[in-house]
């Protein structure tokens, strides 16, 4: 090989390790694997430009109408926020996939969408987050739940937004002492889905009935399961004197439909995700009306509040067709706290995956202005971030079914409960 030969063969292979090099710095830059925009670092799911967060959601199953409402809202809430200039010089993509409430497919998603996302703005399912929940934290990927699961709290990268089931049965059990006739020596029936969501709810029935001297009379059901005459008829041989749902739409619907028929009018209380509006215009309407109180830390879609109107004025305006519900609010207000999140995370010029969880837990006073019933405290590990609710009367006059009565509600018992369980 001659020098000129040898010449050439050197600068063919600087230009081809230079355009490896451009190439590698290229796709780091894609994923945010170094500096991106302003000095902020980067992460994958981040580029200069975008943004991108992933939504493992219900459409298809059991809560798919709850599902639906709070992803159409989430997209209404970024399609906003990107037409304001998005959120750290971005804008805000969200990927969606339907998991139809189905562990095995969401694992099988999330493996596909993992590499593209930078967080999970919505994570739908307390059985599907148990069964990401080591993939998660494998990953350093921050989850926000549309899940309120009290066992879930302890994971560093789990956030919550607002009072877990737990929380959320404590104050219910409390005013239906205080307002529905319940008195020590009585019996509650529990109805709940077997897993994580039902025996979160039940952990706290259980905890304030305990302070009330009320017994429980459990009833647990699979989340497939749609006839309640079984437990219904057993809550009618105990003598029940009220009645507790953790469970889907659905159940509720055929225990409260169960129980006129068998003349158990008694009062129900319920988790929040367990209430759609739709049951309204079913036979059963009437007896939700006259028995069924909600315990939510998220605001009804009726309240009057500029904050939940806009949100709801916003979500009607991109979804005429869709349904007015709780859960539109719910997505606005995950959303909102996303934003808080990427905004703590700017600041600190990290949009790296451990960064944005960082700048989850340095949050300690979060106000979404009355889309959550009190500000929120996500600095302590283990903590709800809330153990205030409303209390929602279940009403056909109000759009999206429900009506907040007293305000936000924090029970004694609540302040003072802490979480026993795993």
């Amino acid at each position: 090989m001659n020098r000129r030969h040898r010449v050439a063969v050197t600068a063919a292979s600087l230009l081809l390790l230079a355009a490896l090099v451009l190439t590698a710095c290229g796709k780091s830059n894609d994923n945010g694997g170094g500096d991106s925009a302003g000095g902020v670092k980067g992460g994958p799911g981040v580029t200069d430009k975008q943004i991108t967060l992933g939504v493992l959601t219900d459409l298809t199953g059991v809560f798919g109408p709850l599902g639906q409402s709070l992803t159409d809202a989430q997209k209404a809430y970024w399609k906003e926020q990107n037409a304001n200039g998005g959120v750290c010089g971005r804008q805000v993509e969200l990927v969606v996939k339907d998991h139809g409430y189905n562990p095995q497919k969401a694992v099988t998603q999330y493996r596909d969408l993992e590499p593209q996302v930078a967080s999970l703005q919505q994570l739908l399912g307390s059985p599907i987050t148990v069964a990401l929940l080591p993939t998660l934290e494998r990953n350093s990927m921050l989850a926000q739940l549309s899940a309120w699961p009290p066992s879930l709290l302890k994971s560093k990268q789990i956030e919550i937004t607002g009072a877990t089931y737990d929380v959320e049965a404590v104050n219910g059990i409390d005013w239906l002492v205080q307002n529905k006739g319940l008195k020590k020596g009585d019996k509650i029936g529990d109805l709940y889905f077997e897993g994580d969501y039902g025996e979160g709810g039940l952990a706290g029935v259980k905890a304030a009935a305990k302070l009330h001297g009320l017994t429980v009379v459990e009833q647990k059901i699979k989340a497939t399961d749609t006839d309640m005459s079984a437990p219904v008829a057993a809550f009618k041989r105990e003598g029940v004197k009220a009645m507790w749902v953790t469970t889907g739409a659905k159940q509720l619907a055929s225990a409260a439909g169960v129980a006129k028929s068998v003349g158990l009018n008694v009062p129900i209380g319920a988790n929040g995700p367990s209430f759609n509006p739709q049951l309204l215009d079913t036979a059963v309407g009437p007896t939700l009306e006259a028995n069924l109180t909600s315990f939510a830390s998220v605001a009804p879609f009726s309240l009057d509040n500029p904050n939940v109107k806009m949100a709801g004025e916003t979500y009607k305006r991109a979804y005429p067709k869709g349904v007015a519900q709780q859960s539109v609010i719910a997505g606005w207000a995950m959303s909102e706290v996303t934003r808080k999140i990427i905004e703590k995370a700017c600041a600190d010029k990290d949009l790296s995956r451990e960064g944005l969880i960082n700048a989850y837990r340095s949050l300690s006073s979060v106000d979404t202005g009355g889309l959550v019933a009190a500000p929120m405290d996500f600095s302590k590990i283990g903590q709800p971030s809330t153990k205030t609710v409303y209390v929602l009367k279940t009403t056909k006059k109000n759009e999206g079914g429900q009506e907040a009565v007293g305000g936000p509600y924090t029970s004694p018992n609540a302040k003072s409960y802490s979480f026993q369980g795993g």
